[in-house]
């Protein structure tokens, strides 16, 4: 907490009065229409200016500085404060010429009439504010023989004391809900002068440069925002100067910062990574809301694989009413897409088609949906079908099988990015994008694709890896297994279930070399559920594999917090049977079919957390029937990093 307090309004000690008197004997109109008036700074006893003087019974004065002009209908004081008068209250300034009414006055001097400047770059002052930022604004009245004025700042003041060992570079501070920061903006008048009203600024970001080393005492900012009211607060990074940042939010739910105010919060100590919701203090001895709160990072991911345009035997309907063709399986897939919200969305079967440029682009069918503003890097690898034999000719048609993942542009900041083929060899073994991989992949083609990721607000970094398994039936086929009476021999399963574990493997292995001390999820089509029969009595050996490296699954940590819908403990799987017309979740109550997964693993600097999840159930009507745009729905988990 801080060892001091704003009072009485904050700044109303702060308000910037100018009393323009007169010569000795006083100045008539018509002085004032042919030479020079005298304006002498004072209000109340506390004359006020630019400067933030140190803490007196709990008020904090603004005192004038070095180089202070004013001037009035756009004429400049011929004057400037001193070095002698640094820091004074009391300063006198002259403006020459001719002046009439209504006598604008204004902060810095300018000669505009009614425009006031911010600038886009505010600079640390000990203890203070920036000047540059101090605008204010005031209409002269008569009174006897006098002009008066008293200014009122064009600002008020977001105060905050920070303590720690970091070293701090800048602060970037944004509006909310777009309320300009910086920039020239007009002050609307009528025939008395300035009415209050204003207009006009620039939007973007306002940046508090800084180069100061924090202790384990308090160390005060003072930044000035324009006064308005901020509909959804204001969001501050406080950057140290290895890029890192920590996320302060003021007002989130809204707030109007009154001319003249000072508005100082607690006291906090610094931490990267970390968003801090700050609470003001509203006056000398009482506290608005208490202690601030910590909010861990977080992030929505989702997975998706979209493949489905192949036929099966099994299938009602013609095919015809899947292809993508179709405008209403395009509509439902962007809609499906989009219904995620995700941060972060992997994809699993993704033929040329689907891929940056293809037919049925993805992207272009989400964006249709409204979900804008994201990077998509769909390509991985970016020609599946390369030289070489194929180890599943009926592959070839699809020209398919490739992972990729879109993730918004605003929120993230991705370095280290490529893909590789996973094997199915017993040494922990994995392949680049040479085209040699297919030889010892998994079947169909099985790669992994991979980013680092340094979420923006929060200076988190974590890797994400998207990748799509084998299934047991493209297993017996790699190993030329046949069924005997209707069933494969217990050599060959045995022989299959090795060989998925193997695969499994070489995922587990090469995500922990890749990923390092950092946290990681892994997302994708794993073509295997939690379990292997219906009743949920047999684990499935794959399942327990990855917890035995130290993964978690999304579902079962929501499910053991006890924040599970009760919809998807029911009804938990994930692939959804959609081939089979009206059946389409037929398979939905058998969690064995819960084979599209969000799984996560701590980093030594960092855990994570799956906080919800959720499938997202996107259907489309033809002829009387129920479809889904693909055989598996949209798995969503909200995230955090703790």
């Amino acid at each position: 907490m801080i060892n001091h307090y704003i009072k009485t309004g904050l700044l109303t000690a702060m308000a910037l009065g100018l009393t323009l008197s007169c010569a000795k004997n006083g100045l008539s109109e018509a002085d004032l229409n042919e030479g020079t008036m005298i304006l002498s700074a004072s209000v109340s006893g506390q004359e006020t200016k630019t400067m933030l003087g140190a803490p007196s019974d709990g008020v904090c004065e603004v005192l004038w500085k070095t180089g202070d002009k004013v001037s009035v209908n756009g004429t400049l004081s011929d004057n400037a404060v001193t070095a002698g008068e640094n820091g004074t209250r009391k300063v006198d300034f002259t403006v020459s010429g001719s002046l009439s009414a209504p006598y604008k006055v204004l902060y810095p001097g300018t000669t505009s009439a009614n425009v006031i400047s911010l600038p886009s770059t505010q600079n640390y002052v000990a203890g203070s504010f920036d000047g540059a930022a101090a605008a204010s604004y005031g209409n002269a009245q008569k009174s006897g023989d006098k002009y008066n004025v008293k200014l009122s700042n064009f600002c008020g003041l977001i105060g905050f004391a920070v303590k720690g060992s970091a070293t701090l570079d800048r602060i970037e501070l944004n509006s909310l809900g777009s309320e300009k920061l910086r920039g020239d903006f007009t002050l609307a008048t009528d025939a008395n002068g300035f009415t209050g009203a204003f207009s006009g600024g620039t939007a973007g970001t306002l940046v508090y440069d800084c180069d100061v080393t924090l202790s384990n005492t308090d160390t005060y900012f003072y930044i000035a925002v324009p006064a308005q009211t901020y509909a959804a607060g204001i969001e501050a990074l406080v950057y140290q100067d290895d890029g890192a940042f920590m996320r302060l939010k003021f007002w989130g739910s809204g707030y109007t910062l009154e001319s003249n105010k000072l508005v100082q919060f607690t006291s906090f100590t610094y931490a990267a990574g970390r968003t801090e919701n700050l609470l003001s203090i509203s006056d000398l001895t009482a506290e608005d809301g208490g202690e601030p709160t910590a909010t861990p990072p977080g992030i929505t991911v989702a997975i998706y694989n979209v493949f489905q345009q192949e036929s099966r035997e099994n299938q009602s309907r013609d095919i015809s009413y899947m292809y993508l063709s179709n405008a209403d399986v395009r509509e439902a897939l962007g809609k499906a897409i989009a219904g995620t919200g995700a941060d972060i969305i992997g994809f699993n079967e993704l033929d040329s088609n689907f891929q940056n440029g293809g037919t049925y682009s993805l992207k272009t069918m989400a964006e249709a949906q409204g979900f804008t503003g994201y990077t998509w890097e769909l390509d991985n690898p970016d020609d599946i079908k390369k030289e070489g034999t194929w180890l599943s000719p009926s592959y070839e048609t699809y020209n398919r099988y490739a992972d990729g993942y879109a993730y918004k542009t605003s929120m993230f900041d991705v370095s280290d990015q490529d893909y590789v083929w996973l094997s199915h060899s017993a040494d922990n073994t994995y392949y680049d994008n040479r085209k040699d991989a297919y030889d010892n992949c998994g079947n169909p083609e099985t790669t992994c694709a991979y980013a680092k990721f340094t979420h923006k607000v929060s200076g988190k970094q974590f890797y994400l890896f998207v990748t799509h398994l084998s299934t047991l039936d493209h297993t017996y086929n790699e190993i030329g297994a046949e069924k005997v009476d209707g069933e494969y021999t217990a050599a060959d399963q045995a022989a299959a279930a090795a060989r998925r574990l193997r695969l499994l493997n070489n995922l587990i292995y090469f995500t922990a070399a890749k990923a390092g001390s950092l946290p990681y999820i892994v997302v994708g089509d794993f073509n295997f559920g939690p379990y292997i029969d219906t009743k949920k009595t047999q684990v499935q050996p794959l399942y327990t594999a990855l917890y035995s490296a130290g993964f978690a699954d999304a579902y079962d940590q929501v499910y053991d917090a006890g924040n599970m819908s009760s919809f998807y403990v029911n009804y938990p799987g994930t692939e959804t049977g959609s081939n089979w017309g009206a059946d389409y979740m037929k398979n939905l109550k058998y969690p064995q079919f819960r084979i599209d997964h969000i799984i996560l693993h701590d980093g030594s600097s960092n855990a994570v957390n799956a906080q919800s999840y959720r499938t997202v159930r996107t259907t489309y009507d033809v002829e009387d029937d129920t479809w889904c745009p693909s055989d598996h729905f949209p798995v969503v988990s909200y995230i955090t990093f703790d």
